[in-house]
Protein backbone atom coordinates (compact mmCIF):
# COMPACT_ATOMS: atom_id res chain seq x y z
CA UNK A 1 0.00 0.00 0.00
CA UNK A 2 1.55 3.42 -0.72
CA UNK A 3 1.86 5.86 1.56
CA UNK A 4 -0.43 9.14 1.44
CA UNK A 5 1.74 12.29 1.69
CA UNK A 6 0.82 15.03 4.03
CA UNK A 7 -0.69 18.40 2.06
CA UNK A 8 2.33 20.41 3.48
CA UNK A 9 4.47 17.83 2.19
CA UNK A 10 2.89 18.27 -1.06
CA UNK A 11 2.70 21.80 -1.23
CA UNK A 12 6.48 22.46 -0.51
CA UNK A 13 7.29 19.48 -3.01
CA UNK A 14 5.34 21.49 -5.68
CA UNK A 15 7.08 24.75 -4.47
CA UNK A 16 11.04 22.86 -4.76
CA UNK A 17 9.73 21.67 -8.73
CA UNK A 18 8.30 24.92 -9.71
CA UNK A 19 11.17 27.04 -8.02
CA UNK A 20 8.21 28.55 -6.09
CA UNK A 21 9.10 30.28 -2.72
CA UNK A 22 6.98 27.58 -0.42
CA UNK A 23 5.74 30.43 1.68
CA UNK A 24 3.50 31.42 -1.35
CA UNK A 25 2.49 28.51 -2.33
CA UNK A 26 1.62 27.11 0.97
CA UNK A 27 0.30 30.18 2.67
CA UNK A 28 2.46 30.21 4.88
CA UNK A 29 2.90 34.04 6.84
CA UNK A 30 5.39 35.93 6.10
CA UNK A 31 6.71 38.64 8.23
CA UNK A 32 8.93 41.09 7.53
CA UNK A 33 10.95 43.58 9.91
CA UNK A 34 12.20 46.94 8.77
CA UNK A 35 14.36 48.37 11.63
CA UNK A 36 12.34 48.38 14.68
CA UNK A 37 10.16 50.46 13.80
CA UNK A 38 8.26 49.04 11.21
CA UNK A 39 6.46 45.08 10.09
CA UNK A 40 4.64 43.44 7.74
CA UNK A 41 3.37 40.61 7.04
CA UNK A 42 1.72 38.74 4.69
CA UNK A 43 -1.20 35.99 4.77
CA UNK A 44 -2.19 36.60 7.94
CA UNK A 45 -5.76 35.78 9.48
CA UNK A 46 -6.27 38.64 11.40
CA UNK A 47 -6.08 41.04 14.53
CA UNK A 48 -7.11 39.60 17.43
CA UNK A 49 -6.31 42.00 20.48
CA UNK A 50 -4.64 46.06 19.26
CA UNK A 51 -3.55 48.30 21.87
CA UNK A 52 -0.79 50.74 21.70
CA UNK A 53 1.84 48.68 23.10
CA UNK A 54 0.54 45.32 22.14
CA UNK A 55 -0.82 43.73 19.52
CA UNK A 56 -2.01 39.93 18.90
CA UNK A 57 -2.30 38.40 15.28
CA UNK A 58 -3.54 35.27 14.22
CA UNK A 59 -1.13 33.69 11.70
CA UNK A 60 -2.69 30.61 11.01
CA UNK A 61 -1.63 27.58 13.29
CA UNK A 62 -0.05 30.05 15.71
CA UNK A 63 -0.52 33.54 17.54
CA UNK A 64 2.05 36.51 16.47
CA UNK A 65 2.76 38.77 19.32
CA UNK A 66 4.44 42.34 18.11
CA UNK A 67 5.36 44.30 21.43
CA UNK A 68 6.39 48.01 21.64
CA UNK A 69 5.43 51.31 22.15
CA UNK A 70 3.35 53.76 20.18
CA UNK A 71 2.17 50.51 17.69
CA UNK A 72 -0.39 51.82 14.97
CA UNK A 73 -2.04 49.77 12.35
CA UNK A 74 -0.99 51.54 9.27
CA UNK A 75 -2.15 49.15 6.54
CA UNK A 76 -5.09 46.58 6.59
CA UNK A 77 -5.99 44.17 3.46
CA UNK A 78 -7.15 41.13 3.66
CA UNK A 79 -4.11 39.26 2.99
CA UNK A 80 -1.36 42.21 4.40
CA UNK A 81 -0.96 44.46 7.29
CA UNK A 82 1.32 47.16 7.81
CA UNK A 83 2.42 47.92 12.19
CA UNK A 84 4.28 50.82 12.63
CA UNK A 85 5.91 52.37 16.53
CA UNK A 86 8.98 51.74 18.05
CA UNK A 87 8.75 47.76 17.76
CA UNK A 88 10.34 46.23 21.20
CA UNK A 89 10.30 42.01 20.56
CA UNK A 90 7.85 39.78 18.20
CA UNK A 91 7.01 36.45 19.91
CA UNK A 92 5.52 33.32 18.47
CA UNK A 93 2.91 31.27 20.43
Amino acid sequence: MEKRRKPNQLLARTARELDLPADLVAGLPKVELVGNHELRMSNHRGILSYGSEEIHISAGGFLLRVRGEGLELRAMTVGDLLITGVIRGVDVD
